[in-house]
């Protein structure tokens, strides 16, 4: 045993005098978002954040304070949830507001008809769809409701662009199979 380690860190002693260089895992670099994409998604999370406002308090709102006021959770939220394992309602709502929001997007980029449908229990699992007719373009399993709860704009739109890069990328790639009949007639 003693043998071994004693190679093992001739083995790291050597690398050093060599001059190879040893890979760390680091973060990768954000990549830098479309602004047409970040433009279309605030839009069409607003305008379902306007649905949901019934009395219309928040009409005055700049985008971004509604963003922050109906949908992000705080800091207390986010504890809240950690600490007891239950999802508070605002958070449960943040889930299909969210898809409803990505499919938007992807039905204006596309323009084929994408629909969204979400759901997450009280414990914080579920699972959200995103769908064009039979094809499944970005299918999410939520797990004691991770990503959520979004506690900043930024990570909002880079996940929900996430999401519509990858739904579009599935559509670009069936769109040959359903050209001919049709995303309705696929078997599967």
């Amino acid at each position: 045993m003693e043998s071994m380690a004693n190679e093992g860190g001739m083995m790291n002693t050597r690398s050093l005098q060599e001059g190879v260089t040893v890979k760390r895992r680091s973060r990768p670099a954000e990549k830098e978002l479309d602004q047409d994409m970040v433009e279309i998604f605030v839009r069409r999370l607003c305008n379902l954040l306007d649905i949901t406002d019934h009395f219309g308090r928040y009409a005055t709102l700049s985008t971004q304070e509604k963003i922050e006021r109906l949908f992000l959770a705080s800091k207390e939220d986010k504890d809240q949830s950690d600490f007891n394992c239950a999802v508070p309602p605002k958070i449960r709502l943040q889930v299909p507001v969210l898809f409803q929001a990505i499919a938007g997007v992807m039905e204006e980029k596309s323009g084929a008809l994408i629909q969204s449908t979400a759901e997450i229990n009280g414990e914080g699992f579920g699972r959200a769809l995103v769908y064009s007719g039979r094809i499944i373009l970005v299918l999410k399993s939520l797990r004691a409701g991770f990503p959520f709860p979004f506690t900043s704009e930024d990570k909002v739109i880079r996940y929900g662009l996430a999401c519509v890069e990858e739904g579009l990328e599935f559509l670009e790639k069936y769109k040959e199979m359903t050209a001919v009949y049709g995303s309705f007639s696929i078997e599967g």
